[in-house]
């Protein structure tokens, strides 16, 4: 059985924070109207609806070029990070 990846706000400003792009360019790339409410998902103070994953991992694949594995890594260092800081 194949697990699903699940994308974190913090996974996401951190993929986007290593490229340079801006809240504002990744909303546009993902087709998120509102870069506040990218910045809101980010912070995990909103969640992540099954579009907006999509259409953020999209963006991360094809717009900032991030292979599987790179977002697989980012987010366990994420993980790892949120721990130590608990």
């Amino acid at each position: 059985m194949e697990e699903e990846f699940k994308l974190r706000g913090k996974t996401i400003r951190v993929a986007r924070l290593l490229k340079g792009v801006t809240a504002t360019r990744l909303s546009e790339l993902s087709m998120i109207n509102n870069p506040n409410y990218l910045a809101e998902m980010e912070q995990e103070t909103k969640g992540i609806t099954r579009r907006n994953h999509y259409r953020l991992l999209r963006a991360l694949r094809r717009d900032l070029k991030y292979t599987d594995e790179e977002l697989a890594g980012i987010s366990l260092l994420v993980e790892h990070i949120t721990e130590l800081e608990d």
